[in-house]
């Protein structure tokens, strides 16, 4: 059981790669006001919403969360863990990885930038705010969750 929490695990680290592909081209036309079809000579000119430092954090960081994901999940097969541990990092990295996409992604149009609930040096308080601070913070939770439970588990060897 524990390699199929592996397997599912190294799928959400590809999902998060996927969601990270996708992203650098909204960074693309978040960078130049537009879609092109380079190159062909066309631009289809529209203002992206959001930002294109904002959109530059959700590729960025989904990559680094897919690769994160994947890492543990390659991990997972070297140590020993029971079905409800292996379970467990599964759980806890998936959150972390979502929860870190809704930081990235709703935090570019939080004021404070999502970073708490109250108004911070950053900017005032928000529903965008709030979307991003509540995920975010489960997911740090659950992320220290799985990284002290692979630091406990004995390794195969």
């Amino acid at each position: 059981m524990q390699s199929h929490h592996s397997n599912k695990l190294i799928r959400q680290g590809f999902f998060a790669i996927l969601v990270s592909l996708v992203s650098g081209f909204i960074l693309i036309f978040s960078m130049i006001g537009g879609a092109s079809l380079s190159p062909i000579p066309l631009l289809i000119e529209f203002d992206m919403p959001g930002t294109t430092a904002g959109w530059r954090g959700v590729h960025i960081g989904m990559m680094m969360n897919g690769i994160m994901a994947i890492s543990f999940g390659a991990a997972m097969r070297a140590f020993y863990l029971t079905d409800t541990q292996a379970f467990r990092v599964f759980l806890g990295t998936v959150i972390a990885v979502w929860g870190n996409f809704m930081f990235y992604l709703f935090g570019m149009f939080a004021p404070n930038h999502g970073l708490t609930l109250e108004a911070n040096a950053m900017g005032e308080a928000s529903l965008a705010g709030g979307f991003a601070f509540f995920p975010a913070l489960v997911g740090a939770i659950t992320l220290f969750y799985a990284v002290i439970s692979m630091l406990r588990a004995e390794s195969l060897d």
